[in-house]
């Protein structure tokens, strides 16, 4: 992908804001910043007042500062500290802040606006961006992992520009459960949208309270995002880049050539009056002459490859009283471990605030990316091929069919070579805000949006590759996707002053959304020849398909935020939201909630107690909504049917498929939250703990349909599940000094989800019907497996002739007779579910003189997953010796394992029992180690400041699932292990 063009305007407005500068007569202030226990504060901010003239600290909390003759006081600041105004005097100057008390009363980003910590009334959780951005990748979602309680992230895609799955306290809904992402006051609809660079803050809104502002998107969470901004003050450039290597990371072992040789001999004697049979009759002559050689293939060696990730970003910031400008220049690529994967992509975002009076104020954001994502080729399977095969002929070239002409099992490197399949994206973000001053405390926004992305994708299967050959000739994919977003928002804000002990705050938002989606594909074949590849003629289409949507929201909201002598808090939340994915009985949904906080360390009885620093208990109860479904769903839809009339066909459409539904309305989630913050000995130990209730009610559903009705399915509301748990978070400062800070922290979070109730609909014992097509049974969560109970393997002195199991045989595996009727039928089935009993991380950060180290562990616990490369044929799980798979424990007479079956010709009967395996797994994700040039020493080149970094990622993952990653099942994209080294530069 070329980037030249995103280039050359960055490096020329670095160049002119580079050569601005201003001379005068200058004089030296020195010093040094501490905190009450002369403990020394480091990048504390050192600024001369009024001007943009300052400098940070250094790792011993030391300053040197050039200022004007006549300057003659500093401003010192620090988060978490009460910022200073101090005299400038003559000599080395000791300032010494003083800790903020109220939670160290750094702001918080919350919906519509910012709150002082202290002042937060609903579950917010704030994420530290330092640690999250350590990883490196795009993916913003596995930067979330670990850093907030009761936000689980699961791996999707570990490819190049691959995804995460994020979910806030536990499933709510059958139709999506993907978090609302604001970035800067809008919605983005991938959060990866966002350059890790370019953040500044991270928030997490948990409870009904915090979330209803944003109604009908925020019933699976919040996450507001906000960037950098330009500051008042001198250019600041900053460069940050870095390298990493990866590696595969695994929890298994494939059959190799001798010990798949002998799995099929094992599964070949079984049914041969256990004698083995000889190699001549089991193996093919190409076979047989490999296990001569001992020429073995190991496919992972071979399709596999480490990888390299590179990420640049400068950045640049400043400007005066009235204009500052934030502009920054990302570029990212990262090669994927199988070849020809990799993902490319370049960004730029620049933030302007503009003052025109002292009334008036403008904001512009502008966020452009252009990203190419290149995949590998599809049908590769190559954990399942046998090791006995020769994937180059003899003249050293690639051989197509490695088990020789006579099979179907295609080289995974011909079909990588013969096959393109990459998508170039496009994405332009447009953000103007304007605010106006009535008066002090009364003040208006218009907030605008405009978001476009235009993704190009182009697949590619050439007449060599196993899906483009014969006569195919060539198979070719175009789709192009285009999605707008369109946003307007009046915002009305009035904080009247009333006194100090009662501060009131009253915001109210119109806000009108839209998002369009359009969508073409078309599949050709015949191609003369791949020269072009896609984008050749070809001289047939096989399929082509347009699909246009729209959705709409308007909304209507207000908040109001009380505080009674800074010790009661209440918020009271109310959103109205019409939707046009709705039919017309139902569009508009009501989201109320209120919130209540107590600051209990403002109360006499504990104003004394010099061990409680904050102590504050929050309760609040309110309800979000969702509009997840398709915008036409409760439409009547009619189905494309051709007739023939007059003996000409014509095209003709008819409702066939979805029975409409007028009286489809919103889905509704209802969330009772308590919690209580603390902070003691002046905030060395600072906790959260949290206990939540969820009931979703009326959840968004399709049903089948009698065909005698003359349709299929439907989509109803019925039912309701439930969410509760518990979350907790700590932080303590092991050792805070002169020399050295030790912190640890610790997350924890359990969910339990619940399915309450179905359709009502009952059997004729009166019992509730579970739908058990779809996967949901009453009293179950939405996530879980049906299967028979794995109990062991049957050996040769067990009494089988009278076991629920009389036909099976030493060897066979054995299941649980659940209702004890002595058969093996449906009714022995168990629901198993796959959530884990608690998740959590625990983290640790050192700082010593310029050192700084971060080691970051995450665990899970009690989940479960069913692997299908455990029991299913085509994915080697079977034990018949026809394809390799994952190496594991087998029964033979000379072995009586207990786990897993004996190897037989045929299908072993009861294989996906024992497939539902412990998904459990602690995992070192981050270990950093890095140092700080001191100041007085970068200062001599003319830097402001340089750092040196390692890290490593994945680099230990305790496990007994066996797969790539223990979220991930071993056909998909392998997960890897990284080792960076970065380097930052402050100019």
């Amino acid at each position: 992908m070329k980037l030249s063009y995103l280039l050359r305007p960055l490096m020329g407005l670095c160049v002119l804001l580079l050569s601005l500068g201003s001379l005068s007569a200058q004089r030296t202030v020195l010093g040094q910043v501490v905190d009450s226990e002369n403990t020394p504060l480091i990048a504390a901010t050192v600024q001369v007042k009024n001007t943009t003239t300052g400098t940070v600290t250094d790792i011993e909390g030391n300053f040197q500062l050039s200022v004007p003759e006549a300057a003659n006081t500093l401003v010192v600041s620090y988060l978490g500290y009460v910022t200073r105004e101090v005299a400038i005097t003559p000599g080395p100057m000791t300032i010494t802040l003083a800790t903020n008390q109220n939670l160290l009363d750094e702001v918080v980003v919350v919906g519509y606006g910012t709150v002082q910590k202290s002042d937060v009334v609903g579950s917010v959780a704030s994420v530290d961006v330092d640690e999250a951005t350590a990883i490196p990748t795009t993916n913003v979602a596995e930067m979330l992992r670990g850093r907030a309680p009761g936000v689980q992230v699961n791996l999707a895609d570990p490819r190049p520009g691959g995804t995460s799955n994020i979910v806030i306290r536990g499933k709510v809904s059958l139709v999506g459960n993907d978090p609302l992402i604001i970035v800067d006051g809008v919605p983005y609809d991938n959060i990866n949208d966002v350059a890790p660079e370019d953040i500044v803050s991270i928030e997490v809104l948990k409870d009904a309270s915090s979330q209803a502002i944003y109604g009908a998107r925020a019933a699976n969470g919040v996450i507001l995002i906000t960037t950098r901004r330009g500051k008042e003050g001198k250019l600041q450039v900053n460069y940050h880049g870095y390298a990493t290597i990866q590696q595969l990371t695994k929890n298994f072992d494939l059959y190799n050539g001798e010990e798949f040789a002998q799995l099929r001999r094992e599964a070949q004697r079984t049914d041969n009056n256990d004698m083995y049979l000889d190699d001549e009759i089991i193996f093919e002559p190409q076979e047989l002459q490999t296990l001569r050689d001992g020429d073995y293939v190991d496919w992972e060696d071979l399709v596999l490859e480490d990888a390299v990730i590179q990420s640049h970003s400068l950045t640049l910031t400043g400007g005066g009283e009235n204009t500052k400008v934030y502009t920054s220049l990302n570029y990212f690529d990262q090669d994927g471990l199988i070849p020809t994967s990799g993902y490319k992509r370049g960004a730029i975002r620049m933030n302007v605030d503009q003052r025109v009076t002292d009334r008036i104020s403008l904001q512009g954001n502008v966020n452009f990316q252009k990203s190419q994502q290149n995949n590998e080729s599809s049908s590769l399977n190559f954990i399942n091929i046998s090791p006995l095969a020769r994937p180059f002929d003899e003249n050293g070239d690639l051989a197509k069919f490695p088990l020789g002409e006579g099979s179907t099992t295609v080289n995974p490197l011909w079909n990588i070579r013969e096959s393109d399949n990459q998508t170039e994206t496009t994405l332009i973000d447009l953000n103007f805000v304007g605010n106006y001053e009535f008066f002090p405390g009364l003040s208006y926004k218009l907030n605008s949006f405009f978001r476009n992305r235009a993704a190009d994708q182009g697949i590619y299967r050439s007449s060599l590759h196993s899906e483009g050959d014969a006569d195919i000739q060539g198979l070719a994919t175009l789709g192009t996707t285009f999605y707008r977003e369109y946003l307007l928002e009046n915002i009305v804000n009035y904080s009247p002053e009333i006194n100090e002990n009662n501060k009131l705050d009253l915001l109210f938002v119109q806000a009108t959304n839209q998002r369009n989606t359009e969508e073409t594909s078309i599949t050709k074949s015949g191609f003369p020849n791949d020269a072009l590849g896609f984008n050749g003629n070809a001289t047939e289409v096989r399929e082509n398909s347009r699909n246009v949507s729209r959705r709409r929201l308007v909304s209507f909201l207000g908040r109001v935020r009380y505080n009674l002598n800074d010790r009661y808090l209440l918020t009271l939340t109310m959103r109205a939201d019409g939707s046009s994915v709705f039919a017309e009985n139902n569009k508009w949904g009501y989201f109320p909630a209120a919130a209540l906080a107590w600051k209990m360390h403002q109360e006499p009885f504990l104003s004394n107690i010099a061990a409680v620093t904050q102590l504050k208990l929050r309760v609040s109860y309110g309800s979000t909504g969702n509009e997840g479904i398709n915008p036409s769903q409760s439409l009547g839809v009619a189905d494309d049917l051709p007739y023939t009339f007059g003996g000409v066909t014509a095209g003709g459409f008819a409702p066939l498929t979805r029975l409409p539904n007028p009286n489809l309305k919103w889905e509704t989630t209802t969330t009772l939250n308590a919690g209580i913050d603390f902070g003691f000995w002046n905030n060395r130990l600072l906790g959260t703990a949290e206990y939540y209730k969820s009931s979703t009610t009326d959840f968004l559903l399709d049903r089948a349909l009698a065909g005698t009705t003359g349709f299929t399915v439907t989509r109803f509301n019925i039912g309701e599940v439930e969410n509760r748990g518990v979350e907790l978070s700590l932080s303590y400062d092991v050792i805070r000094n002169e020399n050295l800070r030790w912190n640890v922290g610790a997350i924890w979070s359990t969910n339990r989800n619940e399915i309450i109730s179905l359709d009502g609909s009952t059997d004729e014992n009166g019992e509730p019907i579970d739908f058990v097509s779809q996967g949901l049974f009453i009293g179950e969560p939405i996530d879980n497996i049906r299967q028979r109970v794995f109990d062991g393997i049957f050996q040769a002195d067990d009494d089988i002739a009278n076991s629920a199991q009389p036909d099976a045989i030493p060897g066979d595996v054995r299941v649980v007779d659940l209702n004890g009727d002595n058969m093996i039928t449906d009714l022995d089935l168990q629901i198993f579910r796959e959530n884990p009993d608690w998740y959590g991380s625990l983290n640790t950060t050192v700082a010593w003189k310029g050192f700084d180290l971060l080691a970051d562990l995450y665990f899970v616990s009690g989940a479960l997953k069913l692997n299908p490369y455990l029991a299913d044929f085509n994915l080697g799980g079977t034990l018949q010796g026809a394809r390799n798979g994952i190496r594991v424990n087998y029964y033979t007479p000379e072995n009586p394992s207990n786990d897993f079956p004996r190897p037989r010709p045929n299908t072993p009967s009861n294989l996906f029992p024992l497939a539902v395996k412990d998904a459990s797994y602690m995992r070192l994700r981050t270990l950093t180690l890095g140092y700080t040039i001191p100041t007085a020493t970068v200062s001599q080149i003319g830097l402001g400041s340089i750092k040196v970094y390692a890290t490593g990622t994945n680099l230990f993952t305790d496990t007994e699932y066996k797969s790539y990653s223990p979220e991930v099942n071993p056909g998909a994209f392998p997960d890897a292990k990284g080792y960076t080294f970065g380097l930052k530069v402050g100019f």
